[in-house]
């Protein structure tokens, strides 16, 4: 038996404070629902999910594998490299398994990461910078496509006065 993580819960309440209001649903929505999908593969809940998956497997290692480098250039042939299968292989499993490319995944993790970062009081330029970005601007160009606003903005709505969360 698996058992709700705090990266889990945070990340379902990020996704429940969207759902009443609706431009943050329309502009945050999409995001906020990948996040506890991505919680709970690499959660406590993990191991089971990657079992029940099949093909999962592979994409756990890979998973695992970028963890461990967010801040390190990775290209798809390292991941493909990593599980043992071609590049093509690769890309359509991977695919198939997550609907998200490899490398919009890598992006995708690395800034949920930094998200995460930001939210636990990192300045942006510390937490672009943990996750592999070099250049704070292009961090926060990519920011703002994937979470609809700045993280300066992000971080500031993140913060609730005591007892609104």
């Amino acid at each position: 038996m698996s058992h709700w993580d705090e990266a889990f819960t945070s990340a379902l309440l990020r996704l429940l404070q969207v759902l009443d209001n609706p431009m943050d649903r329309d502009v945050l929505g999409e995001g906020r629902l990948r996040e506890p999908h991505y919680a709970v593969l690499k959660g406590d809940a993990g191991e089971a999910a990657r079992r029940a998956i099949g093909v999962g497997n592979e994409i756990a290692r890979t998973t695992e594998f970028l963890s461990t480098r967010l801040n390190e250039p990775v290209t798809v042939d390292d991941m493909a490299d990593q599980v043992g299968m071609s590049r093509a292989v690769f890309h359509r499993k991977f695919k198939q398994a997550t609907t998200m490319s490899p490398i919009q995944f890598v992006k995708s993790m690395r800034l949920n990461n930094a998200a995460m970062r930001i939210a636990g009081d990192m300045t942006m330029n510390e937490a672009a910078m943990d996750v592999g970005y070099v250049s704070s601007s292009q961090f926060s160009r990519k920011f703002k496509r994937m979470y609809g606003q700045s993280p300066r903005h992000w971080s500031q709505s993140q913060h609730f006065p005591a007892g609104t969360a």
